[in-house]
C-alpha cells in the first residue's frame, strides 16, 4: 500500500506567527497518521485542516506500514521524515504498542513525538504506552465535535508550542 499524502493549503489563522508549524529551518513538519480505520484518518485530517495548518499529512493503515514509512522501505522509498505521528493502538498485524516500541528502540526516531490516539480507555494500555515511549495518550471521543477539538488542540501543541532540537523556532525570530 502506498501512503496517502494530503497537503493542507489553507492560510494560517489571522495573527499566526510565521514561526509556527516549522521543523528544521525552511521545512514544515510532516504529520504521519497511523490508523486502520479510514474514517478515523479522515476525521483527523479534517481536524488538522480546520486548524488551518499547512503541513503535509501522510497516512498508513497499520504499524508495519508506519515502520516501512519511517525506514523508507518498498513503496515508501521516497517518504519524508515525519515530525509528528498519530498512532492508533488496535490495528491488525503490527499494532500501535509494538510499532511504538520499535520506533523508540532506534535512536534515529526517538525525537519524533508519537501521540497514541485510541478508543481504548485502559490504564494498563496507558502504562504500557508510556513505558514504550509515547509522548501522549489521547482518547478518541465518540462525539465528532469533541474528536475534532481533541485533534486540533493536540496538533496545535505539537506543532506550535513544543520545542525540540530538530524542530524549533530559530533564535530571535519570534520575539521572546
Amino acid at each position: 500500500m502506498v501512503a496517502t499524502q494530503l497537503t493542507i493549503r489553507k492560510p494560517p489563522a489571522p495573527g499566526a506567527s510565521p514561526c509556527q508549524q516549522r521543523g528544521a529551518p525552511g521545512e514544515a513538519i510532516v504529520i504521519l497518521l497511523v490508523d486502520d480505520d479510514p474514517d478515523c484518518r479522515l476525521l483527523i485530517r479534517d481536524a488538522i485542516a480546520e486548524s488551518k495548518i499547512t503541513n503535509r499529512v501522510f497516512e498508513v493503515a497499520n504499524g508495519q506500514e508506519a515502520l516501512d514509512f519511517l525506514h523508507r522501505r518498498g513503496a515508501f522509498a521516497d517518504a519524508p521524515r515525519p515530525g509528528l505521528i498519530y498512532m492508533d493502538l488496535e490495528m491488525p498485524g503490527v499494532d500501535g504498542q509494538e510499532a511504538l516500541r520499535q520506533i523508540r528502540s532506534e535512536n534515529t526516531f526517538r525525537d519524533i513525538p508519537v501521540v497514541m490516539m485510541t478508543g481504548v480507555c485502559d490504564e494498563q494500555q496507558m502504562r504500557t504506552a508510556a513505558a514504550n515511549g509515547a509522548n501522549s495518550y489521547t482518547l478518541k471521543p465518540a462525539n465528532a465535535e469533541q474528536f475534532l477539538r481533541t485533534v486540533t488542540q493536540s496538533t496545535s501543541y505539537w506543532l506550535t508550542i513544543h520545542q525540540s532540537p530538530r524542530q524549533h523556532r530559530p533564535p530571535g525570530s519570534c520575539g521572546t
